[in-house]
């Protein structure tokens, strides 16, 4: 069978100095045969890209998820410790009039 195609002159010249002495049907099957040797290892490799890329997104929307767990946590526990914070200082409050008031008398 018998293939023919066009190509711009400067990859014309970067096929023809690869090519050397070997003659150009030799070059030329040996170009397609590893090309289609090679296909199945490329899309093996695109599938691995595919993979890796849903698993990125996947860990992606558990790590905002996550992140956002911690806020709220985080948030949550700056409240809680606001509030004994406060109970604490009140009851401070309590301690230091009872006991002024104890001194006074």
């Amino acid at each position: 069978m018998k293939i023919t195609f066009k190509i711009d002159e400067e990859s014309f010249k970067k096929v023809e100095a690869r090519r050397g002495d070997r003659k150009k049907s030799e070059f030329y099957r040996s170009i397609i045969n590893d090309y289609l040797s090679n296909k199945p290892h490329e899309d093996q490799t695109n599938q691995q890209i595919s993979n890796l890329a849903k698993e990125f997104e996947t860990l992606r929307a558990e790590m905002a998820y996550k992140d956002a767990m911690i806020k709220s946590m985080k948030d949550e526990k700056i409240k809680d410790m606001q509030s004994q914070l406060n109970f604490l200082q009140i009851e401070y409050q309590k301690n230091n009039n009872h006991f002024i008031g104890s001194n006074i008398s």
